[in-house]
């Protein structure tokens, strides 16, 4: 849907120039509305994935719910705006934060420079990670996406892209910094309680950290069929009172392949941190990868993901465990809507702090064995 008007510029931004007035303004957005289910063998209620899934009720205030608006304008031949808002769920209520909030200024057809506050691209679907209908699954997979907690960084980014002969380049080069939030996991909460005096972790507890001199690079070469990336990103890190000026870096490869009726998806990802007391807590060498096999009949796409995460580089206790298969099923009910269904069956690793309360992976209690985790998802793009 595009617009042309002068009161959104002017309310949006505050700009009254004669360029402005004549600039097109493109809205665009995207909604996933989500319902889940977990269970598992426990006696007591525990959740999944910083409270994604609840094993006591179907949940319909899950954080998956969310609903986001992109607004873009070519303000001239070589400058342009873009903004985008997301309107988080969850049981406090939907919040709008600004996901995007940069200017463009293109030096030619193939680089551009991007200033202000962009997506991370740290993975195959970073920039479209909260578009539930542009991927197959109910969401991506946690194993993997779990692992880099930064979802956006203020500062430059050096964009390349070029089509030659059918394929397609592309090189992101960035850096800054950022002030960022997660939850506290099963795997921070033994630093923050040991489990033999506390056994009910401190999890879902809000957890800032910010990043700084913050470098990296992402690459990505394709066909219409096929597509493979790489990336890598270092940082600096601050989390008072536990983190003070560690590093940590973080490394990725993935591949898609969509040929003809078969959908293949896998990433590779690797968290390597300083090696101290503080940072092996906060933030654990993590090494994580999934694999997905789809095939389309008609409007329906079945598939399965096999999903991992382990302990990385250096062996630490708080580093998480868990191996999955998912078995799901996306069904393109419009052009422009789609509805999935996934049953996820999940083994925690046994943590190296042993006893009755070693068996977390992505859950916020110890498992006494396996889980399951079933979504429910409506997604579409306007």
């Amino acid at each position: 849907m595009r617009i042309k008007t002068l009161s959104v510029l002017g309310l949006m931004c505050g700009l009254t120039a004669p360029a402005v007035s004549l600039a097109e303004v493109e809205l665009s957005g995207y909604l996933t509305f989500a319902t889940t289910y977990a269970s598992t063998d426990n006696t007591g209620d525990i959740t999944y994935y910083n409270a994604l899934a609840n094993t006591d009720h179907w949940d319909f205030d899950t954080r998956m719910n969310h609903v986001g608006v992109q607004i873009y304008s070519a303000l001239t031949d070589k400058v342009s705006v873009t903004l985008a808002l997301t309107a988080q769920g969850g049981q406090s209520g939907y919040e709008v934060t600004p996901e995007w909030a940069y200017g463009t200024y293109q030096f030619n057809q193939d680089w551009g420079l991007r200033m202000g506050r962009f997506k991370g691209p740290f993975y195959m679907v970073s920039d479209y990670r909260d578009v539930g209908y542009a991927y197959p699954w109910v969401r991506p997979p946690e194993e993997v996406y779990s692992t880099n907690p930064i979802k956006s960084v203020n500062g430059l980014d050096l964009v390349f892209q070029k089509t030659v002969n059918d394929v397609n380049y592309l090189l992101e080069i960035y850096g800054g910094s950022g002030t960022n939030e997660t939850l506290v996991n099963a795997n921070l909460a033994p630093g923050f309680c040991p489990p033999a005096s506390c056994p009910y972790a401190p999890t879902d507890v809000p957890f800032e950290f910010e990043t700084y001199n913050s470098a990296g690079f992402s690459a990505s070469i394709g066909t219409e069929a096929i597509t493979f990336r790489a990336g890598y990103y270092n940082t600096k890190v601050n989390a008072p009172p536990i983190v003070s000026a560690e590093s940590g870096s973080f490394a990725g490869v993935g591949l898609i392949v969509d040929w003809r009726n078969i959908l293949f998806y896998s990433e590779y990802v690797q968290r390597d941190t300083d090696n101290t007391p503080t940072m092996s807590v906060a933030f654990p060498d993590q090494n994580a990868w999934y694999a997905t096999l789809g095939y389309r009949f008609s409007s329906f796409l079945p598939y399965v993901t096999f999903a991992d995460i382990d302990e990385g580089n250096d062996a630490v206790p708080n580093a998480l465990r868990q191996s999955s298969v998912a078995l799901g099923l996306r069904w393109d009910i419009d052009d422009a809507a789609a509805v999935k269904f996934e049953a996820k069956q999940i083994d925690p690793g046994e943590s190296s702090f042993g006893g009755p309360y070693a068996k977390y992976g992505l859950w916020d209690g110890a498992l006494v064995d396996k889980g399951n985790v079933y979504t429910i998802t409506f997604d579409t793009i306007f």
